[in-house]
């Protein structure tokens, strides 16, 4: 019964060191830097700079002009009317929760289904228009998560530096302005990676699709 009891003894006297520390460490305001470091900050103006131009019709007259392709040719399709039982097929094939590898092998699927090959060129824009629809709402996400993290990040330095109201100023609000700010900022970063893996994603296919061998 002894040994029971200083078991719990034991066992409550961690927990209490452990909330001990964890107090200690809010009070004295011990929070990592919200700056971005040289490298971040080189990453997300460059991110920043080519989402410049969100627009979905810019970026999908990119694509078409840099390929050569037109929007397809509605008077041909499996049923003799091009509608868009096809585009769809093409999106789910190429969905964002597919690895580069699994995309291409669904797309390679539609293609051997596929006995006229008027339709290839259809299907060669679909995949641009949808990987362009793609990166808009992507552009859209990042400049976003840099617009939050930039104002989370200016209350946080102003509740800091005691440049608000003093009804602002107090612990609560720091600890809500910091957490904001660091989570717009993970969330701008992944932001850019998603963008950067969508792109090599897109270069992945027009590589390895026969699709595209006249138009790269």
């Amino acid at each position: 019964m002894k040994d029971m009891q200083n078991l719990y003894f034991n066992f409550f006297l961690l927990i209490l060191l452990f909330f001990s520390s964890v107090d200690k460490s809010f009070s004295e305001n011990e929070f990592p830097p919200l700056d971005l470091n040289k490298k971040q900050k080189t990453i997300v103006d460059n991110a920043l700079s080519s989402c410049g131009d969100v627009n979905f019709e810019n970026l999908l007259n990119a694509r078409k002009e840099k390929l050569g392709l037109n929007e397809p040719d509605k008077t041909i399709n499996r049923k003799k009317q091009l509608d868009n039982s096809l585009g769809i097929e093409v999106s789910r094939s190429i969905e964002t929760i597919y690895t580069p590898e699994q995309s291409l092998a669904n797309v390679k699927k539609i293609l051997s289904s596929i006995k006229d090959d008027r339709l290839y060129p259809a299907i060669a824009y679909y995949i641009i228009r949808d990987f362009a629809f793609y990166e808009h709402g992507l552009c859209k996400s990042l400049k976003n998560h840099f617009d939050t993290y930039k104002v989370y990040k200016e209350f946080y330095l102003k509740t800091k530096n005691k440049e608000l109201d003093p009804i602002y100023e107090n612990e609560n609000n720091l600890n809500f302005f910091y957490k904001n700010s660091s989570s717009a900022r993970n969330r701008l970063l992944l932001a850019i990676q998603s963008k950067k893996r969508l792109l090599e994603k897109e270069q992945f296919l027009l590589k390895n699709l026969k699709i595209f061998t006249n138009y790269i």
